[in-house]
């Protein structure tokens, strides 16, 4: 699905599995069940432990092993390092086999880690039953430095030609992507509130879970996005995702539909597939 100029391809169903790529970019958020995008993605960002969100990551990287491809690079945060490298060692035990090769990066809050040039990664922490945090992808982009707005084009044209440096580095959001986390995430003063493209976990879409279950359950309750539409006024597009396998596609169209009218206007989701 398009959304702007981003890309994205996949699946989040809670309980059943989360792998979300942007394929013009070569990333994918989280490895429930490894579709065909996210192995051809060189970058993987786990927000956390569960099964749904990290249980396909090996074969995520002994798929590419296999194909002759570059080495996954896995963005992990530091409490699950020594998880993943098990995980590797399990299974080439089972297989009777060398471990194929991948590398690990570690991720910490606010942390910038490059993934490209001029494009970059940060984390932020989210609100979940387990640890767990969510990623912003970051471009970075040159505009005219504040001093010089206003001035005159033939004015900017001079000092261009005398050499002088006009323009400012800025950080552009792209891409944001929670993970598994409550509504409580979008309080703060989060960068992935600015971001392009918002993806959010929204596990429950109607009556049939209580917003008090959503919470001790660790997920987010569409009425929770309602109540807090006006965080998300600046983000360009919201995309909800990880919605409970009780949920059809015609259950959250109806659910975003009841939506306040600045936020519905702005609102997309992930099909389910039913």
């Amino acid at each position: 699905m398009k959304f702007g100029s981003i890309n994205i391809v996949g699946r989040s169903v809670s309980g059943y599995s989360t792998s979300i790529t942007l394929p013009d970019m070569g990333i994918s958020f989280d490895c429930g069940v490894a579709n065909h995008d996210a192995i051809q993605c060189n970058t993987v960002l786990i927000t956390h432990g569960h099964l749904d969100h990290l249980g396909d990551i090996c074969r995520q990287a002994y798929l590419r092993a296999m194909r002759g491809m570059e080495p996954t690079t896995f963005l992990v945060p530091h409490w699950l390092v020594k998880r993943v490298h098990e995980l590797f060692t399990f299974w080439a035990k089972v297989q009777q086999a060398r471990k194929c090769p991948y590398s690990i990066k570690i991720v910490g809050w606010n942390e910038r880690v490059d993934i490209c040039k001029g494009r970059f990664v940060r984390a932020f922490e989210t609100d979940h039953r387990i640890s767990s945090q969510g990623y912003v992808v970051v471009e970075e982009r040159t505009r005219l430095a504040a001093k010089y707005r206003g001035t005159p084009g033939r004015e900017l044209g001079r000092l261009r030609k005398e050499g002088a440096d006009l323009d400012e580095v800025f950080e552009f959001p792209l891409v944001a992507f929670t993970g598994d986390t409550r509504a409580s995430v979008f309080d703060g003063d989060l960068l992935a509130l600015k971001a392009q493209v918002l993806i959010s976990e929204c596990t429950f879409v109607n009556g049939d879970v209580t917003v008090a279950e959503a919470r001790k359950k660790g997920h987010v309750h569409i009425s929770e996005l309602a109540a807090k539409a006006h965080r998300f006024a600046d983000v360009g597009t919201l995309v909800l995702t990880h919605f409970s396998q009780r949920h059809t596609n015609r259950h959250i169209e109806e659910a975003i539909a009841s939506l306040p009218a600045a936020l519905r206007t702005k609102t997309s989701y992930l099909p389910v597939g039913k």
